[in-house]
């Protein structure tokens, strides 16, 4: 197995288990939130998706999904996200009042737009060569290398992951009491 092989399976595995936790969940497990300033594992989602088809994107030069494929004309951004934030629309940076206004779009959606975006990350996985791993992709920041996206859609995804279980722990252990 080459390194590329393991990015491969690695991407493949962690968006297996990200599913097989939110596959069906309810809408109101969608937008809980622990506290005020906490996000929602619908938003979680929605942000891990649209961090790596902002990676893709940077990776192939190709247009995002969230754009190319009309998600971004379907799901409305908090108004206060505009002029430069606007290229913040994977939810960085986000305050916690604007996660509190962003609407969870629904499972099917997000689950639609995930599996289109990890469609193109494994094109692009298995489309590129080994000895690319060391090129800078984007000039404005020559501190990452291809393989530093790729290391992040996997490390990001499961960090994630770990996020929305405790959420749903939390959730569990409110809604019993």
């Amino acid at each position: 197995m080459d390194s590329l092989q393991f990015v491969e399976m690695a991407i493949t595995q962690t968006r297996a288990a990200t599913l097989t936790t939110v596959k069906e969940l309810t809408r109101e497990q969608l937008t809980y939130r622990a506290g005020p300033k906490a996000n929602p594992v619908g938003f979680l989602i929605w942000h891990v998706f649209r961090t790596e088809d902002r990676y893709v994107r940077t990776l192939t030069g190709q247009e995002e999904s969230y754009q190319a494929d009309g998600w971004s004309n379907k799901w409305t951004l908090p108004a206060t996200i505009t002029g430069e934030r606007l290229a913040m629309t994977t939810g960085n940076s986000w305050t916690p009042e604007e996660v509190g206004i962003f609407q969870v779009p629904p499972l099917a959606e997000l689950v639609s737009y995930g599996e289109t975006v990890r469609q193109r990350a494994l094109a692009m996985v298995k489309g590129m060569e080994v000895d690319k791993l060391e090129e800078v992709p984007n000039p404005d920041r020559p501190e990452w290398i291809n393989a530093t996206y790729l290391r992040s859609m996997i490390t990001h995804e499961f960090g994630h992951q770990q996020q929305i279980d405790y959420i749903l722990g939390l959730y569990n252990v409110e809604s019993a009491g």
